[in-house]
């Protein structure tokens, strides 16, 4: 089977068409236009089953009459995402796209931030209390009911001050843990709260145990109160309370009448402090670690005269 080319008519058709050339048979059969696209489609149908398309005018009636390939449809362009509100998070949003590198420096600071909150923890300061002593621990000869003159000549003179709610006393302060209070210029209280002096054995610092068997020396112990003694916090494993004055507290009392003197001695007692702990920018006195228990020791002492009455025992003995 052959393409061969009408010489009238320049179609080509199949050589063993017995019609021979379409355009030919239709002025034979004078058919109608109808005819001669019937004809031609098939023509060009057997054009595409055979050999390659021939130049020329034919090639280009034949491409015309191909029924033409499907039109993809054209991708619809999508929408850009809108932006949020310009608040906050839309300032953040619009610098994260123009200024990236920033962003992201921003994100791992925030990263850090949070990484050093979690895994910070409460910081611990060693400071004991009441302090360990240091030096020598001299002794204070001063009885109550003497003349105030005699704490100047061993202890040095001092301009007195006034005595918080009892303004008849007048207040010598040697530090701020050793005071002596006077009456009508005679010792009426001694307070210490320091490590570095004892008076008459009795020394701020000490066990319970040893607390009592001095006290004994002095007289029969008794112990005022009966506050009930609050369990500590536990913070990072330290046992702890919110401040030192909020640590409970124990009073022992002996009072020492004629022929031996003439005064009542206290002394308090309180868990002894082994520092400080700093959590959130709040302090906490640590008592111990654990189940470590609570060491009982005296905190203050203060000797106070009962020859007269005064603001801090009314009856005289």
């Amino acid at each position: 089977m052959a393409l061969i080319r009408c010489p009238t008519h320049k179609i080509p058709y199949n050589d063993d068409n017995p019609r021979g050339c379409p355009a030919c048979a239709r002025e034979k059969e004078g058919g109608g236009e109808a005819k001669l696209m019937q004809e031609l489609a098939r023509a060009s149908q057997v054009t595409r089953e055979g050999p390659p398309e021939p130049t020329g005018s034919g090639r280009t009636a034949a491409a015309a009459l191909r029924p033409s390939a499907a039109v993809q449809p054209e991708a619809k362009e999508q929408p850009p995402i809108p932006l949020p509100p310009e608040g906050l998070i839309g300032r953040l949003v619009r610098g994260a796209r123009e200024r990236p590198r920033l962003a992201i420096g921003w994100l791992l600071a925030m990263a850090l931030l949070a990484v050093v909150f979690v895994t910070a923890g409460p910081t611990f300061i060693e400071a004991p209390d009441p302090a360990e002593p240091t030096g020598e621990v001299r002794s204070l000869p001063v009885e109550p009911n003497t003349l105030v003159t005699t704490v100047f000549a061993m202890l040095g003179p001092q301009a007195p001050q006034v005595v918080p709610n009892a303004p008849q006393l007048a207040r010598y302060a040697y530090g701020t843990d050793l005071t002596i209070d006077a009456l009508n210029d005679r010792i009426y209280a001694i307070t210490l709260a320091v490590t570095s002096r004892t008076w008459r054995g009795l020394q701020v610092g000490v066990p319970e145990r040893i607390v009592r068997g001095t006290l004994a020396l002095l007289g029969q112990i008794q112990e005022e109160g009966s506050a009930l003694v609050s369990d500590p916090q536990e913070i990072g494993g330290w046992r702890v309370y919110p401040s030192l004055d909020q640590r409970p507290r124990r009073t022992f009392l002996v009072e020492v009448r004629p022929p031996n003197g003439c005064f009542d001695v206290t002394v308090d007692l309180q868990p002894r402090a082994v520092g400080i702990l700093e959590r959130s920018g709040r302090r906490y006195a640590v008592i111990g670690k654990g189940d470590t228990p609570m060491q009982w020791v005296s905190t203050r002492i203060r000797i106070v005269s009962r020859a007269v009455s005064g603001p801090y025992a009314a009856n005289a003995c």
